[in-house]
């Protein structure tokens, strides 16, 4: 009896950081599997020296077509982060293209998809972000940290 109090006990005081433990992994695997997904667009467009378009579905899910002849290359559903993530463009664009030369086609912040932020609500996990600059680079970073020397941070 008194073995399960303690682990009563011990379970009680662990869940807080294990849910904080389990958001963050949630959202590792979901802003990790845009970044492929981005990444894959723009080495598809350089291989087949065309547009290719990425496209961020709902839940952290997206899909990378050739634009010209419209030809699917591949699709993720946002369910494979293991859901219970918020996945948010901050400028509401839900796509980009990349060229030829793995640039984005006619970038422009306000209507290309350049930042993504993912979430878990609720659990106290970090917001991870995705930036994706001009030259179709595109990086990962924790809005969280603050350090000024901190390649994590945003």
């Amino acid at each position: 009896m008194i073995v399960v109090v303690i682990l009563g006990i011990v379970a009680t005081i662990g869940y807080p950081q294990f849910k904080v433990t389990l958001g963050n992994y949630k959202v590792r695997t979901a802003t990790e599997g845009i970044l492929m997904g981005l990444k894959l667009a723009r080495t598809e467009a350089i291989r087949l020296n065309t547009n290719v378009q990425f496209i961020l579905a709902a839940g952290g899910g997206w899909s990378v077509a050739q634009v010209a002849p419209a030809t699917p290359i591949q699709t993720r559903p946002g369910s494979e982060s293991g859901g219970g993530v918020a996945v948010a463009s901050t400028n509401d664009q839900l796509a980009l293209t990349f060229t030829s030369t793995g640039r984005v086609l006619d970038y422009n912040p306000a209507s290309n998809l350049t930042m993504v932020a993912v979430s878990a609500s609720g659990t106290g996990a970090d917001t991870l972000q995705i930036d994706v600059f001009a030259g179709g680079q595109a990086r990962m970073c924790n809005r969280s940290i603050t350090l000024v020397d901190d390649p994590r941070k945003c």
